[in-house]
């Protein structure tokens, strides 16, 4: 039968080199190395998948979460605080006794936090490998001039204890102080489960601020820039003006500058909508 011929390669036995490869792997020496071969192979793709299970991202090696409100913060409290409120805003309802919710009461009637906000930050290892937490910087998204709008206060009822740092808006950059005057860095390391605690005071006295802290993470010499709270920051304006009204810790809103220097002058029942001062 006639055709095109059928051609192949064969090795000095006269067999196809494919044969006679598997052959030689059949052999003693063959399975030497072919077990060699496996165990490297294996080796690999284990030491790759493990490799790749252990990657720990930074953000991934760390929870935070911010309490904001001053009145659940203990060594804080709510005493002492002041906000802003809009001028165009009816106010509505009362803080209750005491000062815990003054900060939530002046949150719902549009209320930015006047001289200072104070936030806890809670930081909590989530990851087996060592997580650290090397630097606190704070982030000005916006500068404005002071809010306009209606001065409220709760007074101070006695000394607060802040702990930990304090921050100067103000400054450029904004300044970073360690309030217990230890003069260490701000530093520290968390293991998984470890949770660690600090008190940032911001205060801007010139203008109005919106801002957001920000922590530099590192884990395994990976490092990451992460922003605390919400996109938008939080808000802290200067006060303008002496007269304010101050919360009398029970029923009523007192209308006097500044520091107390002169007497009230003027009461509104709580619940009433405050006017702005004139």
């Amino acid at each position: 039968m006639k055709g095109e011929p059928v051609t192949s390669t064969l090795d000095d036995h006269g067999s196809p080199p494919e044969k006679s490869f598997v052959r030689r792997l059949l052999t003693v020496p063959g399975l030497v190395v072919t077990t060699a071969l496996t165990t490297a192979v294996s080796w690999g793709a284990t030491t790759l998948l493990t490799r790749l299970g252990g990657e720990v991202r930074p953000e991934d090696a760390i929870a935070f979460s911010l309490e904001t409100e001053p009145g659940r913060m203990s060594g804080v409290g709510g005493a002492g605080q002041f906000m802003v409120i809009p001028a165009t805003a009816r106010t509505t309802g009362a803080p209750g006794p005491g000062c815990d919710d003054f900060h939530t009461w002046a949150v719902r009637n549009g209320g930015v936090d006047g001289d200072r906000t104070v936030i806890r930050v809670f930081a909590q290892g989530t990851s087996d490998k060592a997580v650290a937490i090397t630097g606190l910087t704070i982030r000005v998204l916006e500068k404005r001039s002071p809010s306009r709008g209606i001065p409220v206060s709760c007074p101070t009822a006695g000394d607060l204890h802040f702990r930990a740092f304090s921050v100067d808006l103000d400054a450029s950059p904004p300044k970073l102080s360690d309030e217990s005057n230890s003069g260490a860095p701000f530093a520290f390391t968390l293991a998984k489960g470890e949770t660690e605690a600090f008190t940032l005071t911001v205060r801007g006295r010139k203008a109005a601020y919106r801002w957001r802290p920000v922590v530099d993470v590192v884990v395994e010499g990976e490092r990451r820039t992460l922003a605390l709270g919400p996109p938008n920051g939080f808000t802290t304006t200067a006060v303008l003006g002496k007269r304010h009204w101050e919360w009398n810790f029970q029923d009523a809103w007192q209308l006097q500058p500044a520091g107390g220097s002169m007497p009230r002058v003027r009461e509104v029942p709580a619940g009433s909508a405050l006017p702005r001062p004139s």
